[in-house]
């Protein structure tokens, strides 16, 4: 700690000196005047000042005030504490006016009257040191500092956060799965004023639509079977922060006509709730799919879009920024305290492979590596077995075996496209727990189509107590229950039905609909 000592006379800062001596790790500095006092501030950037008021034998000399008002016009905030008599207390006022923090009169200054003004300025300054690491650490963590890369798209990215984060219109982020969305909001949330307040992530394509009104909007208690005490929701709980709304696609068409109007309000109603809340947090959406064809699908309000989309962020994928792949690398493996290196080759190979898991993707990997790698020195060969892409499933093969294995099914089971069909949406309805919207996603059709062709089937629900296994399938399908011990396999599904397997030379082409059949 850097002490600077003002005063004009050689005994006064002699005493002040041998006061400070019993502190630890504290560097004095001595000025007589005006001048050597200002030079000694921008010279050595003192943590403390200790000013006399009067700097000459003229009583109307006020030459600490003077120091005090000029360190304060060049935007220091050091802190001063003053040290004058008690004939002085008008200039101690002003003192106090000008920003000192303290003062000690001369008649009675000892250790036991400065030292613990001292002390306690030395804590107020290692505490705001550690406000400020912790901010740079938070900076780090999710401010735009975070956001790694030096690529022009990366600071256009970077350029839309600074310009908006004090905006408290929506932001609909876009950009591909693993390429950094959230990063993305957290960053608005950290660069504005509501850093100090919660920011709030919900997740859209994670629940069912009725458990995701109640954990957006909140309950009160009774509002329906099981809401037993109520429960605030996440647009009240981030309170005057920011709330992220994932995978806004997702939302439930109900739910999107209920948020339209909570955005053009700003004002909510739990559920079951006889008066509304008003809506303090500022609201961002993020997806990664097409919103515009979901328009065009009728799978997605167009109001709501365009309520949204008042500022868009595209968060490039890591394709769209591969200048930025040897930076990230080197930072993600410095994060890990195992320090990797890699050789020329390797890097090269890490350039060329593709990333369709983006920044998220090759996060994993390297530390993947770290966990993995026998050697600290990363070549070519660990990257082949330890960080190979993972080729997406060849999923022909399966499909032919299920392909010979229907073929041997009964003819009395009548169209086998319909049978196939049927068992295929039945499983996918039961395996989501009734929910038709995520049985189309893992289907990879759009919901209104599923449930057309589940219409065509049946006219029933699905039994919600029962799912569709291999070894109950011919249940719902009509066909002979096998014996218990054994199990139905494409391999042996034809002894079962009665059928005879195709030759395994044969392939099996699906027509473009089942009513073909």
């Amino acid at each position: 700690m850097k002490i600077l000592v003002v005063d004009d006379q050689r005994s006064g800062r002699r005493t002040l000196r041998q006061i400070l001596a019993a502190l630890d790790d504290v560097e004095v500095l001595e000025a007589v005047g005006l001048d050597d006092a200002l030079a000694a501030v921008e010279r050595s950037a003192p943590d403390l000042l200790l000013l006399d008021v009067r700097l000459s034998d003229d009583p109307r000399d006020r030459g600490g005030l003077e120091i005090l008002r000029r360190v304060r016009a060049s935007g220091r905030s050091t802190p001063a504490v003053m040290v004058t008599s008690v004939s002085e207390l008008s200039e101690i006022r002003e003192a106090m006016r000008l920003g000192a923090q303290d003062y000690v009169l001369k008649d009675e200054l000892c250790p036991e009257m400065l030292l613990p003004i001292v002390e306690g300025q030395r804590e107020r300054l290692l505490l705001k040191g550690e406000v400020v690491r912790l901010r740079e650490r938070v900076d780090r963590t999710f401010g735009t500092r975070a956001l790694l890369g030096s690529s022009a798209a990366m600071e256009r990215v970077r350029r839309i956060i600074e310009r908006v984060a004090e905006s408290n219109k929506t932001v609909l982020i876009r950009g591909e799965t693993g390429s950094g969305k959230e990063m993305v909001a957290r960053a608005l949330h950290e660069m504005s004023s509501r850093r100090g307040e919660p920011f709030v992530a919900v997740n859209c394509s994670a629940l069912p639509g009725t458990l995701i009104e109640s954990l957006i909007f909140g309950h009160e208690r009774g509002a329906f079977t099981g809401a037993e005490k109520r429960m605030r929701g996440q647009l009240e709980l981030a309170g005057a922060g920011t709330i992220l709304l994932d995978e806004i696609a997702e939302m439930p068409g109900e739910l999107q006509a209920k948020l339209l109007r909570v955005l053009e309000d700003r004002r909510f109603r739990p559920l079951g709730a006889e008066s509304e809340i008003p809506l303090r947090a500022r609201v961002l959406a993020a997806t990664h799919v097409d919103l515009e064809k979901r328009i065009h699908d009728g799978r997605f309000r167009e109001d709501l879009f365009y309520r949204l989309n008042v500022v868009t962020v595209h968060v490039p994928s890591l394709a769209e920024r591969d200048a930025d792949l040897i930076e990230l690398l080197l930072a993600f493996t410095a994060e890990l305290p195992r320090k990797l290196r890699y050789t020329d080759d390797a890097i090269a190979w890490l350039v060329r492979r593709p990333w369709p898991g983006n920044v998220r993707e090759l996060r994993n990997v390297v530390e993947r590596l770290a966990l993995l790698a026998d050697d600290d020195l990363i070549d070519v060969p660990t990257l082949e077995e330890l960080a190979r892409e993972r080729p997406v499933v060849d999923a022909t093969a399966e499909i032919d075996r299920l392909a010979r294995a229907l073929l041997a099914l009964p003819e009395r089971l009548g169209s086998k496209l319909r049978v196939i069909e049927r068992a295929v949406l039945h499983h996918a309805i039961e395996s989501c727990g009734g929910n038709k919207a995520a049985a189309a996603r893992l289907i990879g059709v759009d919901r209104k189509m599923l449930e057309r062709r589940w219409d065509r089937h049946t006219g029933e629900e699905p039994p919600s107590s029962r799912r569709v296994t291999p070894a109950n399938a011919p249940r719902y399908l009509g066909a002979e229950e096998p014996p218990s011990s054994r199990r139905v396999t494409p391999a042996n599904a034809s002894r079962y039905f009665g059928g005879e397997e195709p030759p395994s030379s044969r392939r099996f082409a699906l027509p473009s609909d089942p009513g073909d059949t």
